[in-house]
This record gives structure tokens, C-alpha cells and sequence, in this order.
């Protein structure tokens, strides 16, 4: 498998939040669920790096044995922060202030002055390493794990390219796009010229499933390519995107918002996009030229959809995001797609406090009117 490649988006937006959620605080909370805080080729053994989830800091760090711990930042001791000088030795994270050491249990296992070391531990985060992604845990209330970031489409994948870049936005409102359907020949256009839904928002617990037919025309196409889109939504936290071309081209994609402060997030996208070998050379030969080919064929894909969907100016989504307002009443139409059915799934990853406010429908105008046919 060909080694993740790092990118650097061109089209990256400003810092900051909506203008419109500058002084006052944002209608909905973090949601509950598993999010994305790097990839795995970010994290050789030895490594130790800080990431944002929820506002706090969360320290992540890989044993020399290849044993990967994600824990809150601040040493037990006297409060130092591991991340700013935190070092690993053998299967140990030890804190540069003082040097005790911490074992993959969290637990403190020695001090830096050779004395018996106290009764303490680290907080250590629940965190999942799937499909070249790793995923940490958060609860509002500190709830250990109810569900597991298992990937849905058979079959090794890792993303051979890569994005990370911030924006103004909301891991709920990011997903939304997948159910908003009059968004796509709108604001996409003239990049994508047609949308079907052969199949609607269907839930399945903590996972939504869609699918979408469309025709796209890449840069240099002639004329409009179908192009099929299924996508599993796991938790709020992102999703699984398995794309089919013609002639056998497929596509994987992550895509994944983590949110980092109020109305603020982080948007990850890994991608492998596989191409065939020729069948009428030579095995190893047809081999190389599929492995190159999944490269090239991988960093184009990124370029495209950060291109086209999300950081263009007139057509992309981000720019959107970093000035829009969430309106839990929205006065939808048909043809706009499953909102509400969204909506009231999403509403499982809130506390049971706030989600009724900022979900419920507006009494004058019947939002399930808006999806018939869907």
C-alpha cells in the first residue's frame, strides 16, 4: 500500500467563526461520537503531538512499541503540559518538567529523582486507529464508548492523499450537505450538471446511509460522467464516501469535521482512488502501473473536491459555512431533500436537554411536506 502523502490546500479559508456567531454562543453543542484528530502516518512510534477537540487540547503519542494513547494534556504531578515537552522512552510517555514517566495504562511509574512514584495517572481518552485514521472519543458527559468507528465497505484502505484545513462551521451542518439535495445542480453547477436519488436518507442507528447518482464533469471532460456516491454517515463525526466510475474506477473517501471550538471545525479528507491494471501486460508490470495510477488518480481527486465542492469561491461549500446561520426552522421546499429526517437522527448524539429546542419543527409549516418523493 502506497505510503499517505501530506497536502497542502490552496484554497484554504480564513481563520475564525461565522460573523454571525461572533458574539453570542452557537444553537447547538458539540455532539457525542468519535472524530477524527489526525492520520495515522502523522504518528511514527516515538511520536508525541497535540491536537483540538471540544475546546481542549488532547495529546496524542505512539509507544516505541507502535502502541498508540490519547490522553488530556496536563501532567498529574505539577500540571505540565505533555505535549509542549512531553517525550516517549520505550513504551513510556515521560514529562519533561520533572521526568516521571507514565505507562500505556496511564499509570506513573517512575519519578526523575529515582523515588517511589505517587498514586496517579494520566487521562487517558478512548481512541480508535481504523482505516488509517484516529478517531477519539467524546462524550458531554465523560461516558466511556457506546459504539465502535467501524468502516461499512469491505476492503484495505488507506489514504494515499490527504487534506487537513479549518473553517467556520458545525460537524451537523457539514453533514447536512449530504441530504441537502437542491444544493447540488445549484451551487455545484456547472460542475455537476444532474442529480437522482435512487436511494433517501436511511438510518441504521448510530449510521446514515444515501445514495446519489450524478453526473460530474471534471476539468478537461467533454461531456458529463456518471458518477454514483454512497454515503455512510458514522455518528457526526464524518463520512464514508464509496464513489464508482466507468471503467472500473472507484474512489474512498473520508471526510470527516472535527469540531475544535464553538461553531469551529477541522476538515480531514483521506482518499484512495483505485485504478485497474491493464489486463494484457504482465502481472508485476500491470501491478506498478495500477499502484501508480492509484497515486496520480488519488491526488487528483483531492484537488477536485477541494476544488469544486469546497473552497471555490462561486461554488464551493466552505465559503458557505464561514458566513451562514443554522436556522432549527428552516422553511424548506420539496426538492430540498431528507432535512427534518436528518435533523431528528442527528439529535441521538446531543444531551437530551438541548436538542429538542434547537430541533424541533416550526408548528406553521409541515417540513415532511417538503420531502415527498424522497
Amino acid at each position: 500500500m502506497l505510503k499517505p502523502q501530506g497536502h497542502s490546500s490552496a484554497f484554504a479559508p480564513t481563520e475564525g467563526v461565522s460573523p454571525r456567531y461572533v458574539d453570542e454562543m452557537p444553537p447547538l453543542p458539540v455532539p457525542n461520537g468519535w472524530f477524527c484528530v489526525g492520520f495515522s502516518g502523522e504518528l511514527a512510534p516515538g511520536r508525541v503531538a497535540t491536537r483540538q477537540l471540544a475546546g481542549q487540547d488532547v495529546v496524542l503519542y505512539r509507544t516505541c512499541g507502535g502502541v498508540l494513547r490519547a490522553s488530556r494534556p496536563y501532567c498529574p504531578h505539577l500540571g505540565a503540559h505533555l505535549g509542549g515537552g512531553g517525550r516517549v522512552e520505550g513504551e513510556e510517555i515521560v514529562c519533561s518538567f520533572h521526568g516521571f514517566g507514565f505507562g500505556p495504562d496511564g499509570v506513573c511509574t517512575r519519578t526523575g529523582y529515582g523515588t517511589r512514584p505517587p498514586k496517579a495517572s494520566l487521562s487517558l481518552l478512548p481512541v480508535r486507529e481504523e482505516n488509517g485514521l484516529i478517531m477519539v472519543w467524546h462524550h458531554h458527559a465523560g461516558d466511556p464508548p457506546s459504539w465502535e468507528p467501524q468502516a461499512v465497505h469491505a476492503g484495505d484502505f488507506s489514504p494515499v492523499a490527504r487534506d487537513t484545513t479549518a473553517c467556520a462551521g458545525h460537524p451537523q451542518e457539514v453533514l447536512e450537505n449530504i441530504v441537502d439535495f437542491g444544493h447540488l445542480t445549484n451551487l455545484h453547477a456547472p460542475r455537476v450538471s444532474s442529480a437522482r436519488v435512487p436511494k433517501s436518507f436511511t438510518e441504521d442507528g448510530v449510521r446514515g446511509h444515501v445514495t446519489l447518482e450524478m453526473e460530474v464533469c471534471p476539468p478537461g471532460w467533454k461531456k458529463p460522467m456518471p458518477t454514483t456516491y454512497e454515503f455512510t454517515l458514522h455518528g457526526l463525526g464524518g463520512t464514508e464516501v464509496h464513489i464508482s466510475m466507468p471503467a472500473g474506477f472507484t474512489v474512498r473517501i473520508w471526510f470527516m469535521a472535527t469540531p475544535v471550538a464553538p461553531w469551529r471545525i477541522q476538515l480531514r479528507s483521506g482518499i484512495e482512488a483505485r485504478v485497474p491494471g491493464p489486463g494484457l501486460l504482465p502481472a508485476p508490470l500491470g501491478r506498478m502501473l495500477a499502484t501508480a495510477g492509484t497515486y496520480v488518480m488519488s491526488q487528483f481527486v483531492l484537488w477536485y473536491h477541494n476544488r469544486v465542492f469546497l473552497f471555490s469561491e462561486r461554488n464551493g461549500d466552505v465559503p458557505v459555512w464561514n458566513t451562514k446561520e443554522y436556522l432549527p426552522r428552516p422553511r424548506l421546499a420539496e426538492g430540498d431533500g431528507p432535512i427534518t429526517r436528518y435533523r431528528h437522527w442527528a439529535a441521538q448524539f446531543y444531551p437530551p436537554s438541548t436538542h429538542p429546542v434547537a430541533l424541533r419543527q416550526d408548528p406553521l409549516h409541515d417540513l415532511r411536506s417538503a420531502e415527498r418523493g424522497d
